[in-house]
């Protein structure tokens, strides 16, 4: 009997958008989370938004599916049974996390710029300083031609030839 589907399984989410992500909420005994390190191993370092520093482990069903970095912002699953260990279930993109900020379920103080490090101004001048000042008038220019022809004159003036 010949497989009508068109393949093995790899048609089989043809229809699926994974752009098109719900806004999840948190329910009892959930809380959401910013992650602050990455430790390895699925385990991460969280500073949840009722004020506690935890560790974070990544749930079974978002290992290898789900990547997640530092400055995250998640929804970690508290423990009744251990207070600094949570769970993440879920995680945010930037737009769900603007939505969070709108409702104001998540604080207004959270920086959500995921790439921090190209951020800055001098990027553009890999580190140089480059400067558009020019001088206004040309006596600047004759005030920096004397000094440097008085630097000379007293320079001469220190050697003596015949002293040699």
């Amino acid at each position: 009997m010949p497989n009508i589907k068109g393949g093995k399984k790899h048609k089989r989410n043809k229809n699926h958008n994974p752009a098109e992500k719900t806004l999840r909420l948190k329910e009892e005994g959930q809380e959401y989370a910013q992650i602050t390190r990455c430790k390895g191993n699925c385990r991460f370092d969280v500073l949840c938004f009722d004020g506690k520093k935890r560790m974070a482990i990544m749930c079974g069903a978002m290992r290898k599916r789900r990547f997640v970095n530092a400055k995250d912002i998640v929804l970690v699953s508290l423990r009744e049974w251990q207070d600094s260990i949570c769970d993440i279930i879920d995680n945010y993109d930037e737009n769900l996390v603007r939505k969070l900020k709108d409702k104001g379920l998540v604080p207004k103080s959270i920086n959500i710029d995921v790439d921090t490090q190209y951020s800055s101004d001098d990027d553009d001048n890999m580190g140089f300083v480059f400067s558009t000042n020019i001088p206004d008038s040309s006596s600047d220019d004759e005030k920096i031609i004397k000094k440097e022809s008085e630097e000379e004159t007293t320079s001469e003036e220190d050697i003596d030839v015949d002293d040699i």
